[in-house]
């Protein structure tokens, strides 16, 4: 993985998983943020998608390396005019040095092992058919991140890849 961009810059507090090459599809944009936003005025509690409320960054790259980290929310707190350097550098300084909580080092790992799913039957990495694994493992079978791996879960958990033509 290369991240050149003010936008991702050094990759800290997460993890890096490898698939085949080819399981990662080409995209317009490889950097996208998955999960809702934390409960606000809607009401939703981000249960229903497996994400508890935790948003998650993950990071595509073409040669099967794929990073996954939590989301920097304080850099979309700054709304769209263009952030000074320092200013990002600083939110990142700060994002690098707290630790992650219990919740989001959960979320981060359930997004872990559905790519390590996906990588198992041989299915294409794309977000939908990660928040699809996601969504599955914890909502609709409802496993611990811990059993998602075993072999009867992962036929279970990536069942909706086969059935919604996510491929």
């Amino acid at each position: 993985l290369h991240a050149r961009s003010m936008r991702c810059g050094k990759l800290e507090n997460g993890c890096v998983v490898f698939v085949p090459g080819w399981l990662v599809g080409r995209r317009k944009k490889n950097f996208m943020v998955l999960g809702k936003k934390r409960s606000g005025a809607s009401g939703s509690s981000g249960v229903e998608d497996g994400f508890e409320g935790v948003k998650v960054e993950v990071l595509l790259g073409c040669n099967g390396g794929i990073w996954i980290q939590r989301a920097l929310t304080a850099l979309e707190n700054l709304g769209t005019e263009t952030p000074n350097p320092e200013v990002v550098q600083s939110i990142r300084n700060d994002h690098a040095r707290t630790g992650m909580l219990l919740v989001e080092r959960r979320v981060v790992s359930r997004v872990r092992n559905a790519v390590e799913a996906l990588k198992l039957v041989r299915c294409r990495i794309t977000p939908e058919n990660i928040e699809g694994v996601v969504k599955a493992s914890a909502v609709t079978i409802g496993v611990e991140v811990k059993d998602m791996l075993k072999p009867d879960v992962v036929v279970r958990i990536t069942q909706c890849t086969r059935t919604n033509n996510h491929r």
